[in-house]
């Protein structure tokens, strides 16, 4: 980048002594080549016939096989500004320092033509680092972002409190997981990646988007497509521009949406037509008290009845399986006083789970029963069981292994109405069970097909026994022998989810 400014100084002496080169930065798909050079907050402004006298001659000078753009920025001496610079480069280069740098660990004092900057760091950390390269580092950072001589010094700092930090850590991931639940979502299917990134299948709903918002997921159909041209002066030269507008349709509610194209774009862009169905990610912004989404990417999709409903329905009544009470469950756990479990249980509701299925693999097979069992401050409190009507029929294999027949679940509820009842009773709670990926698999296909997904968090009870107990095999059979519980009539739902229940509570006692 010097190399730019020798060629000036050269050419012109010192009538631009002052500028600095920030950054060169060469589009190759653009085929553009972008200069940004700073000058001092004591030079007002640069006139345009300045500009235009370094761009003509750079132009002739470098010689590119591309389009030559130059950017002027003023460079401000301000502390917070020389404060913000200061953590992004050690948010780009020591990253173990960002997390435990605070703005009020720099200061800033300006010395005649000198800025000294002051860092303040833990000696536990500092110990480990050259503190002459940090300075250094530092120091060439800074004054290649502003116009002035810097100097960088460290000092030792308070020292870590590492349980507050972890505390605050844990706040903010909770806090995150909350807002995630709280946003309601449906699913799409059959994405098709046109431009920008690879987009979750799991838009928000329209109707949820009332104030601005970053990189969010919609889905809908496209109405009133527009492409339009426009001439935009860059450098004394018109350069043509595209913009595409149209209407994200989603069940009846609209936004505006808007995306500027590189040229390169264009005929991707111009596959999308009125009536496709599409899924984006857009930054959402006000304009003119108007909500509009400006695309980053977007793709076809899939969008089915069964996905849109979820922002339809509300469940909050159950439909065709209703709980059952457990009080002597917890009258038994209420007495045993001696019982103190750990803060996963203590601080959790948990669902412990079971199902039965027609095979194996989830994508082609169905559920026959599911069993479950509501844990809350370590006592059982609820029951859910129920057996399904599959749409196939059950194989004498399952059959001899379940003993589940065809007969006894010819006039069970089918799937689609119990799969919605167990997702209002497990509602908030940890799902867990044993091997719980498998059962996971099942609901969660279920749910999908009438278009909701279980967001809860999962938890396996095998992986719980695979680290406190020391067994031959880790089959439910084998453990709650180990652990001495009772397992009556084992793969039948309810009776595999009440020993796994146990398991987990009994593995979940703390040590005295």
């Amino acid at each position: 980048m010097d190399k730019i400014l020798n060629i000036l100084n050269t050419k012109f002496g010192e009538e631009f002594s002052y500028l600095k080169t920030l950054e060169v930065v060469y589009n190759t798909l653009e085929r553009e080549c972008t200069i940004s050079f700073l000058y001092p907050e004591s030079v007002a402004s640069i006139e345009n016939e300045k500009k235009e006298k370094i761009y003509d001659f750079l132009k002739s000078a470098l010689n590119l096989n591309a389009k030559l753009v130059l950017k002027f920025k003023k460079s401000y001496l301000d502390n917070d500004l020389i404060i913000d610079c200061t953590m992004s480069f050690f948010k780009k280069n020591y990253s173990s320092l960002a997390s435990v740098l605070q703005k009020s660990n720099i200061t800033i004092k300006k010395d005649n033509f000198e800025i000294k900057t002051c860092v303040a760091l833990p000696k536990t950390l500092l110990q480990n680092f050259d503190i002459t390269l940090l300075q250094n580092n530092l120091k060439t950072f800074l004054q290649s972002n502003f116009l002035a001589l810097f100097s960088a010094d460290f000092v030792v700092g308070e020292e870590l409190n590492t349980a507050k930090i972890l505390e605050s850590k844990n706040q903010m991931l909770e806090k995150k997981l909350r807002d995630v639940k709280k946003t309601a979502r449906y699913r799409v299917f059959d994405v098709v990646k046109i431009l920008g990134n690879d987009i979750a299948p799991e838009p928000e709903f329209l109707v949820g988007i009332k104030e601005p918002k970053l990189a969010v997921i919609l889905a809908g159909k496209i109405e009133d497509f527009t492409k339009k041209s426009y001439k935009r002066k860059r450098n004394g030269t018109e350069i043509e521009k595209w913009l595409y507008k149209f209407l994200l349709n989603e069940n009846g509610k609209k936004i505006s949406c808007v995306y500027f194209c590189s040229k390169s774009n264009l005929k991707k862009m111009d596959r999308f037509k009125n009536g496709d169905s599409v899924i984006v990610v857009a930054d959402i912004k006000k304009d003119n008290n108007f909500l509009t989404a400006y695309i980053k990417s977007i793709s076809f999709c899939t969008i089915t009845e069964a996905g849109i409903n979820l922002g339809k329905e509300k469940i909050n009544t159950y439909k065709t399986v209703f709980p059952e009470k457990l009080e002597k469950f917890s009258q038994q756990n209420l007495f045993e006083k001696d019982m103190k479990y750990n803060k996963n249980i203590r601080s959790n509701t948990f669902v412990v789970f079971d199902v039965e299925t027609t095979g194996l693999e989830s994508s082609t097979e169905e559920i026959i029963e599911i069993g479950a069992i509501k844990i809350e401050n370590g006592m059982f409190v609820e029951k859910f069981q129920t057996l399904v009507k599959p749409k196939k029929q059950i194989s004498e294999f399952i059959t001899e292994i379940t003993g589940i027949t065809n007969e006894m679940v010819e006039n069970s509820p089918n799937i689609e109405d119990v799969i919605k009842d167990f997702l209002l009773f497990s509602q908030d709670a940890v799902l867990s069970g044993y091997n719980v990926n498998f059962d996971m698999g099942f609901i969660q296909k279920a749910g999908r097909e009438v278009g909701f997904k279980f967001e809860n968090e999962v938890q396996d009870v095998m992986s719980l026994a695979r680290q406190k107990v020391r067994s031959s095999n880790f089959k439910l059979g084998t453990i709650v022998k180990v652990l001495n519980i009772t397992l009556a009539n084992a793969h039948r739902a309810l009776n595999d989810a009440i020993a796994t229940a146990e398991v987990l509570l009994k593995l979940s006692l703390e040590e005295n």
